[in-house]
């Protein structure tokens, strides 16, 4: 996460400390998350409904074929679970998020200026999309940069992030909004490129004559990373002359840069710690210099177990790695016998509101009372161990098994209800019961952060034990002894799946899609409240059908310029033979799925792609947005969520799928917006078919396989509020009709 402003300083000072660059023909280490976060904005993304996943797919796929075709070789390493320095600032990001998602329940949203949120699957899709290309990734235990740094460096080769802490690493670093769009040929003129900027430490060590890498940790230290809050340092700075303001450096910690800088220049590393030291207090003393140790010795610390992983050569690694191993570095003075200077010069604090998040931030944690345990992964046994660097697993099990806990991410949801996360937390306690089977006999709570009543931030207990299994499940060591039969029962009896042929019905790709579905229905005190989601999920399911027969088009006006004359010719060849499909709706869903015409599939097109769009309506009347529809979207996408990790973690009993076939949150919503307003939804969809016959048994075959598995209700969720407080009143005249669904 970095230092606050320095990527700014950087940008401001960019004629002396970047440098223009070809990318090509090369090794590049990506920070993923980072990387994901960029994506996301160049994509023109709208998380509004949850995600557009095939849309970030796409623009994903487009970036590494750039870098493939520029002879690029992209490395890419994600973080795992939080340190604890993280936990703070995770608690003070959620709180933000939570109040900015607030304006889509309490205010006007605006769609062309939306707040800064994150869709729940993006991550996976950009696996999803790394895997087809046969690019190398990998997780780390905890966070990535350290090990992104170290491989950057040994291959001497860049890193493509916009983390500020590259600019602290020594490594080549180009930061991610100096990517230029498309590639050129470059300057040998024998291939492509990709024109960026590159950060190299060296002008920075130039700017500012004297400064060496050694001392770049203690820049990290003293102008507040995760590690230690600056505040900490408010007598430090009050030593430091800060230059006059100027139009460049128009705020207080683009100065404090500055100085710090132009301080440490002046200092060897063991000078410079002794003057640091010796303006904090005596109390304080051991604490920031544990900081201060750690921060400068993770930047020599070099990681070898990711390597097979990305098929880098642990030879050539093994012996870049002995040339570079330093000494870890000790501070030997008696720090109690330093006088500490005090500083009366007057230092500008953290703004108010500022101070009220971290203040809460700090509140909760006092609360929860966490406890972390680190050395709690070096009992996981060992193919946990493989697939978790292997991107298996999500971070957040790591976060489980240390320090039991866990925080939701924060989706567009109806604050009037309660959080959309709780629909889901069934799943969780399976999770959690297995990963701490032999860590945990006691069977103790874990703590989730959510959010609260309106925009609070609030911390829950979620107990160990649990009626479904009782002590049934296996341990964690030997889950992976277990038939493949008794891990899907597992997962079956978590979603609330029951009859051992039930899913049988359904392709190997959607059967999990299915079950979670089901899951999240059981969940609801009021079912056919959700009548108009179920609807449009299903129908969206056929989408990824149409894109296999006729090619992926999210544009009208293109769809119509390459399909249109075809479509008339068919429908006019139909209407002179009197074309009428006669078909058997007693099939399998499969075979339902190889009988679709593409004929049939161009037809239906137009429907579907003028919903991949945001209505119009919504940019000039905003308050029309129900961001009730919305809510059911981020429960199933919750849900979906923990059932996908469960199945990984079982071993995957049931077949993965890509959510970006299934899942597109724009679409999604304008099904559902639209067939509110339909007195009987299902006669509008099979009229919306009606040309398109083969489709139109699809969908039926589909729902009615679909009726059959839901309607058999189990594991209503015990984590469910029973009170009304949050619960909205639907209007009658929807209530009477949703009852015909189940």
């Amino acid at each position: 996460m970095g230092i606050t402003n320095l990527t700014k300083f950087i940008s401001i000072n960019s004629e002396h400390l970047l440098v223009n660059y070809e990318l090509h023909n090369t090794f590049l280490v990506i920070d993923g998350y980072n990387i994901i976060h960029m994506h996301k904005f160049y994509t023109n993304y709208n998380f509004t409904f949850g995600g557009d996943y095939d849309k970030f797919a796409s623009c994903v796929s487009e970036f590494f074929d750039e870098l493939l075709k520029c002879k690029v070789i992209p490395l890419v390493l994600f973080d795992g679970g939080d340190e604890d320095k993280k936990l703070k600032t995770k608690i003070i990001r959620a709180r933000e998020k939570i109040r900015l998602a607030s304006c889509y329940t309490y205010d006007k949203p605006s769609f062309k200026q939306q707040p800064e949120l994150f869709s729940l699957h993006l991550t996976e899709v950009f696996k999803n999309v790394l895997r087809k290309k046969k690019i190398k990734y990998a997780k780390c235990i905890f966070e990535a940069d350290d090990t992104i740094a170290a491989i950057a460096r040994i291959l001497k080769c860049p890193v493509l992030s916009n983390d500020s802490d590259f600019y602290i690493s020594g490594s080549l670093y180009i930061p991610t909004y100096t990517l230029q769009n498309d590639i050129v040929r470059n300057s040998a003129d024998d291939g492509y490129a990709k024109r960026c900027k590159i950060y190299k430490v060296e002008k920075l060590f130039h700017f500012y004559n004297g400064l060496n890498q050694s001392l770049l940790p203690l820049a990290s230290v003293l102008l507040g990373n995760d590690y230690v809050e600056q505040r900490t340092f408010n007598n430090f700075f009050r030593h430091l002359k800060l230059p006059p303001v100027e139009q460049k450096m128009f705020n207080e910690q683009l100065r404090r840069i500055d100085a710090t800088f132009n301080w440490l220049r002046r200092y060897s590393l063991n000078q410079a710690v002794i003057e640091i030291l010796s303006r904090v207090p005596k109390e304080k003393r051991q604490y920031v210099l544990n900081i201060i140790e750690t921060m400068i010795n993770s930047y020599t610390d070099v990681p070898l177990s990711l390597l097979a992983i990305l098929d880098v050569s642990a030879e050539k690694f093994s012996e870049k790695h002995m040339q570079d191993t330093s000494k870890p570095y000790k501070f030997e003075d008696n720090i109690d016998e330093l006088i500490y200077i005090e500083e009366t010069a007057y230092v500008t604090n953290i703004s108010h509101r500022e101070g009220i998040a971290e203040q809460e931030a700090t509140n909760i944690l006092k609360e929860i009372g966490l406890v972390s345990n680190e050395s709690l992964v070096n009992n996981l046994p060992e193919w946990f161990i493989k697939d978790f660097k292997m991107c298996r697993y999500p971070g957040y099990f790591i976060n489980l098994i240390t320090r039991k806990w866990f925080i939701f991410s924060v989706l567009v949801e109806d604050y009037n209800y309660e959080s959309s996360g709780i629909a889901s937390l069934q799943i969780l306690n399976v999770i959690y019961r297995l990963l701490m089977s032999e860590i945990d006999k006691e069977k103790t709570s874990m703590k989730f952060i959510a959010r609260g009543e309106n925009t609070r931030i609030k911390y829950y207990c979620l107990e160990g034990n649990d009626d479904m299994f009782g002590d049934k499940l296996p341990s964690l060591s030997n889950l992976r002894n277990i038939p493949i039969t008794i891990r899907r029962e597992i997962l079956n009896t978590a979603l609330g799946v029951t009859g051992e042929n039930c899913m049988n019905d359904f392709p190997s790709a959607w059967k999990l899609y299915v079950a979670a579905m089901k899951y999240w229905i059981d969940q609801q005190k009021e079912r056919p409240k959700l009548m108009y989601h179920i609807y449009s999920l299903l129908l969206a399911m056929l989408y990824d059908i149409i894109d296999l027969n006729i090619g992926v088009y999210r544009n009208l006006h293109i769809f119509q310029q390459k399909f249109g004359e075809t479509i008339q010719n068919i429908q006019s060849a139909r209407k002179i033979r009197n074309y009428r499909l006669e078909y058997s709706m007693n099939l399998t869903i499969l075979d339902a799925i190889y009988a679709v015409s593409a004929d049939d599939c161009m037809i239906a097109g137009s429907f579907f792609i003028s919903n991949f769009e945001i209505d119009d309506e919504l940019y000039l009347r905003p308050n029309k947005f129900n961001v009730t529809i919305t809510h059911g979207f981020s429960e199933f996408q919750h849900c979906l969520n923990f059932s996908m990790h469960l199945n990984a973690l079982l071993g995957y009993p049931y077949r993965p799928f890509n959510i970006e076939k299934l899942f597109n949150g724009t679409l999604l919503y304008n099904l559902c917006n639209n067939f509110k307003k339909r007195e009987n939804v299902e006669a509008y969809i099979n009229s919306i078919l009606h040309n398109s016959p083969s489709l139109k048994r699809l969908f039926n075959i589909l729902l009615s396989k679909f009726k059959s598995l839901s309607s058999n209700r189990t594991n209503v969720n015990k984590y469910k509020k029973q009170n009304s407080e949050y619960e909205k009143k639907q209007e009658s005249a929807q209530e009477n009709h949703e009852e015909k669904f189940v």
